[in-house]
């Protein structure tokens, strides 16, 4: 234990960092701000009991005031102990903190619950009496299809009300009841605080997912844009004003709507000021510009239609592409729309789709090029850059509609390591990524020397190329993107970039591909596969007698979002470069009727293999030396002389061959999914032989394998395995302990490699 002092305003713990210590405030307060959310911890609260199970800090955590803390060594579980073993009576300190910042956290989660609730009531109730005044002043109802995407706040691990209550009784207990009911029994103490941790992180988690729900759900209700039920409120009262109608009756329900607006304490004050001023200084009985009802009903039209416009010409003009190259443009689409048969693949529709097709990447190319000059994107570009649409009745009004009121949550489909394809080439263009390789499995550089092999460039030319970042982005776009766009979109012989009604089978929102649906797909196969994306790297220190020991480092995959609406996920590069710690690169539709999860194992069991083929090199199939690629081909190769296999697993694998059409990668991808969705859960869907060869490159969880560990078909290779494992920690163990001996430290990598070996 020391004294840590912090100086007001002082961030001395990050979010994302691993735990060092554990920080018993004295003197002070800290306030700690999470990805959505932020509260202050006053004295007596301990920094890092929300995270010490799992070991990363979920806050930033900033001093509010000059502050005085104690500060405790900690990185794992077992820390603990040594805490506790200096001073007994720590036990209940601990336990008593822990309860308490349980109550806190979990009584602002029901608070922000309620609020959810409520606000949904609210909203519809507002919508339902809209409508009716509609009715009774026989006014059209304004359209408004953001409202469609009003729902009620869904939580799939809602926290039980008896958890709640346990927590609240035990935060008012004293520290000499919280000691007897422990008894100073440390590892009693030492449970009490992992799951009450396990509830703090659950309860922040769920206040991130509410208050999520909340920024956007409350855009609907009162938003800068105008575009929400309050505007329709005051646009029916302009509208019904000049009729003569008693408006009472509507004034007191803007009156209510206002009243929540400014209790809610969802909206900034400034825009509640803002708007509420205008409403407030409009003199409805002196303004008479509308004497004919029906007029409004024409006006909202003609307001729709300004707002939303001619996409096509909009998304021409914006981009500057040539006018009789639009014309003819607009010539193909029409006559495509007008096809009898859409879907046709006779000649002169695949004429077609081929030149509106190149017509379609040189417009984007053009768009792209002047968006990232021009501060001010319309909306229908970025409905084009984004999800490939071009035109409302190919697409469908209602497809168009919500795909417009999707561009203000694009936000949902980008995280650190998901993209869109126009957050991509960005990032290109911003030198954060390097280009992908093209279809001939050439990067950028590689081009470059071929176009120098070929005389097309010469060796000054190749040098100025190589950092050229507008070059790198042409070329991802003349590549990577018209590859991939037609691979993901699954239906190679109908294929048009721009966006088609009967592409889209579902809702727009429900196909739409976020990061959270990808991340949680990535999770999922992670908790089962834990070993996926861990490569192994070197780790030297030759002054401390460490020359080369390899450790684990995990390396997620950057996800790439092509603008169609799709059905298939490609495995593009196992990685991004010739390092082997430098992400894959996956690539998905924006929208698709697929299952996320189902696309991601997919992708997934092609990333083992093909990363398994660039560690080995030329002797990815060379049984001498031993490797995934090597012992699966070599089983599939000789399946028919493998007495190990039974005449009905022969068989089998002779139809796997025949679907997967003699590939062997092919074959091993069907086998991972079943292994994934299937073998984890105990139900058998492989052969003994190939059940050993994915095990053992490919090992279930550390939980799972409890689970499984009574089945007697997988006994074996699980104790194979464990025996395997043990003598690498004992290695590691033995040079960690030599490493610290030499005056080493223990840094994050080498914390995460020793984790590594422990799941």
């Amino acid at each position: 234990m020391e004294t840590v002092k912090v100086g007001k305003g002082k961030k001395f713990l990050k979010r994302g960092e691993r735990v060092k210590g554990l920080y018993v405030i004295l003197q002070g307060s800290v306030h700690a701000v999470s990805k959505d959310d932020e509260f202050d911890m006053e004295a007596g609260s301990i920094i890092g009991l929300m995270e010490s199970g799992s070991g990363i800090y979920m806050c930033d955590y900033i001093a509010n005031t000059e502050c005085i803390c104690y500060s405790y060594e900690y990185k794992v579980p077992e820390d603990y102990k040594q805490i506790f073993a200096n001073e007994e009576k720590y036990v209940s300190v601990f336990t008593m903190s822990a309860m308490r910042q349980t109550s806190i956290l979990l009584r602002r989660y029901t608070a922000f619950y309620k609020i959810a609730q409520g606000y949904y009531r609210f909203l519809m109730n507002m919508n339902e009496e809209y409508k009716r005044f509609c009715d009774d002043y026989e006014m059209p109802e304004k359209s408004f299809q953001r409202m469609n995407l009003a729902m009620p706040v869904q939580l799939s691990d809602k926290i039980e009300n008896w958890t709640i209550e346990y927590y609240e009784k035990m935060s008012t207990l004293s520290l000499k009841a919280i000691d007897q009911f422990l008894m100073r029994d440390v590892s009693i103490g030492i449970g009490e605080i992992l799951n009450a941790a396990c509830w703090m992180k659950q309860a922040l988690s769920l206040i991130e997912l509410i208050k999520q729900y909340l920024q956007f759900q409350k855009e609907l209700l009162f938003s800068h844009t105008e575009e929400d039920l309050f505007q329709l409120y005051f646009d029916l009262a302009k509208k019904a004003a000049p009729t003569g109608v008693d408006l009472e009756p509507l004034f007191a329900k803007i009156s209510e709507i206002m009243e929540y607006i400014k209790s809610s304490n969802l909206y900034e004050e400034a825009l509640i000021d803002t708007r509420f001023a205008a409403y407030r200084s409009y003199d409805f009985y002196q303004q008479v510009d509308f004497p004919e009802t029906e007029i409004w009903a024409e006006e909202s039209v003609e307001e729709e239609e300004e707002l939303r416009g001619d996409y096509l010409t909009q998304i021409l003009s914006y981009s500057r592409y040539d006018e009789e190259k639009g014309r003819v443009f607009r010539s193909q689409l029409e006559e495509y729309k007008n096809l009898p048969d859409i879907l046709s693949t006779s000649d002169d529709v695949r004429k077609l789709r081929r030149q509106m097709t190149q017509a379609f990447y040189e417009i984007y190319e053009l768009a792209f090029w002047r968006s990232v000059e021009d501060d001010k994107m319309p909306v229908a570009v970025k409905m084009f850059l984004n999800f490939g649409f071009m035109d409302e009745r190919l697409a469908g009004e209602d497809n168009a509609s919500s795909i417009y009121d999707l561009t203000d949550e694009l936000y949902r489909c980008k995280t650190d390591n998901v993209y869109t394809m126009y957050e991509w080439l960005k990032s290109i263009l911003r030198g954060e990524n390097e280009p992908c390789r093209n279809e001939f499995d050439l990067d950028y550089n590689a081009y470059l020397n071929e176009l120098k092999k070929t005389g097309k460039i010469n060796t000054d030319e190749q040098k100025r190329l190589a950092d050229n970042l507008r070059e790198k982005v042409q070329y991802e776009m003349r590549n990577m993107f018209v590859s991939t766009n037609r691979a993901t979109y699954g239906k190679i012989s109908t294929f048009c970039p721009i966006l088609c009604e009967h592409d889209i089978i579902n809702s727009v929102e429900s196909m739409l591909v976020t990061a959270a649906k990808i991340n949680e797909a990535l999770d999922y196969i992670r908790r089962i596969d834990f070993s996926l994306f861990y490569r192994e790297i070197a780790f030297s220190d030759p002054e401390k007698d460490i020359n080369r020991e390899m450790i684990q480092k995990e390396v997620l995959p950057n996800i790439i979002l092509m603008p169609n609406a799709g059905s298939k996920a490609m495995m593009w590069q196992e990685t991004a470069g010739i390092k082997k710690d430098t992400p894959a690169r996956f690539i998905l539709p924006i929208m698709t009727v697929a299952d996320v999860t189902e696309m991601m194992i997919e992708v997934s069991g092609r990333f083992r293999w093909e990363m398994c083929r660039k560690i080995q090199g030329v002797h990815w199939n060379d049984i001498r030396e031993p490797s995934l690629t090597a012992e699966y081909s070599d089983y599939i190769q000789y399946y028919r002389k493998n007495h190990e296999l039974t005449a009905e697993a022969r068989e089998k694998v002779k139809n796997a061959l025949y679907k997967a059409k003699n590939n062997y990668r092919e074959v091993f991808v069907k086998d991972y999914q079943n292994w994934i969705k299937y073998e984890s859960r105990g139900s058998f869907r492989l052969n003994k032989v190939a059940r050993d060869i994915i095990f053992r490159y490919c090992p279930f969880s550390k939980g799972i394998r409890k689970d499984l560990l009574t089945n007697p078909m997988y006994r074996d290779i699980f104790e194979k395995y464990e025996i395997l494992k043990g003598r690498k920690i004992r290695h590691l163990e033995l040079w960690y302990d030599r490493y610290q001996k030499k005056g080493g430290e223990i840094t994050e990598e080498l914390q995460v490699n020793r984790e590594f070996y422990e799941m």
